[in-house]
């Protein structure tokens, strides 16, 4: 079956840890918009994938996607200030390298940022690297082994899971190398507080952004969805996988698009439900990182000190003063 576009038509970027995956479960719900199954599908910032046959990924990621509507990922690893997988290449790249790709191949996608608290996100991107077995120093040490100027360059040079809890929060710096290449009115950036706090003015910011029906409200706004690492009991058990195989299915393709529109949608939301509460109930209770860990206000207070001068540069580059503080 041929592919039904050839483009992408918004993109959201990130940031990690910041509110993306309910901002995804949320947007998914539009019907005027068309996402992948799962949240993260990489492309520009992979370099296997990006050598790769672009309408082979098009073809894979929006196997079940109604052509009229809008297309978009939510993919937080075009914001890590460099290539997140560089295959073979010696040359993680920079701010503006994910920035060209996307502009060579999409010049005119609408882009959405959302930012939390880099301090904030930084303690949770270490607690998710806890979790997943990826990480094995405290906090403390892991801040101050990262904050030494020579580990500061080399994160930024070669961005990681477990170099990337500070300077993927260099949000100032990631997001000029956007603000250079695409025109002011492409990038929307939000907060991950406002969406928390207000998600009905968010939702409309990013559908009117999007040049869709501003006024829908999906009927999950207000949950809160988290991605995390936590312990599985069955590791196995994951419905992506599910509608990953069903995507790669000609026949069961053929059968999807032979649904009315409106019968897909009803499918498409149930098994959203479905694959969340799976989720629920496959995490294993436990203690958090934090719970087992005694804050350190000591290395918070230097990542602090460390975000106060890309914050202002945040400042500068949107005109306005991000939501959180530096103290």
């Amino acid at each position: 079956m041929p592919i039904a576009k050839e483009k992408l038509d918004f993109i959201v970027i990130g940031a990690q840890k910041a509110g993306t995956t309910s901002l995804f479960e949320y947007m998914r719900q539009h019907p005027q918009l068309e996402l992948p199954g799962a949240k993260e599908v990489p492309y520009f910032s992979h370099q296997h994938r990006y050598q790769g046959s672009w309408s082979d990924y098009l073809a894979k990621a929006f196997a079940f996607a109604d052509p009229e509507c809008s297309w978009g990922t939510v993919t937080p690893h075009y914001m890590v200030g460099g290539l997140y997988e560089r295959g073979g290449s010696a040359d993680a790249g920079d701010e503006r390298t994910v920035p060209l790709r996307i502009r060579e191949r999409l010049p005119d996608v609408r882009l959405i940022a959302i930012l939390r608290d880099p301090v904030e996100r930084a303690r949770s991107h270490y607690e998710m690297a806890v979790m997943n077995g990826w990480e094995e120093r405290c906090f403390g040490d892991a801040v101050d082994e990262l904050l030494r100027p020579e580990a500061l360059q080399a994160a930024r040079r070669s961005p990681s899971e477990t170099t990337g809890y500070i300077v993927w929060g260099e949000y100032g710096r990631i997001l000029s190398g956007y603000r250079e290449v695409f025109r002011e009115e492409q990038l929307l950036v939000l907060y991950t507080s406002d969406l928390r706090d207000q998600p009905a003015i968010v939702l409309q910011r990013v559908f009117d952004h999007l040049a869709v029906a501003a006024d829908f409200v999906p009927e999950n706004l207000g949950t809160s969805y988290r991605e995390s690492g936590a312990a599985r009991r069955m590791r196995w058990l994951d419905l992506n996988t599910v509608q990953s195989a069903a995507a790669h299915n000609a026949v069961s393709r053929g059968l999807w698009h032979a649904l009315p529109v409106m019968t897909r949608r009803r499918i498409d939301r149930r098994f959203s439900r479905a694959k969340y509460s799976l989720d629920l109930w496959n995490r294993r209770n436990g203690p958090s990182p934090a719970d087992r860990e005694p804050t350190d206000q000591f290395s918070l207070r230097r990542l602090h000190e460390h975000f106060c001068d890309d914050r202002a540069r945040l400042a500068e580059l949107l005109g306005a003063t991000p939501p959180w503080t530096t103290a």
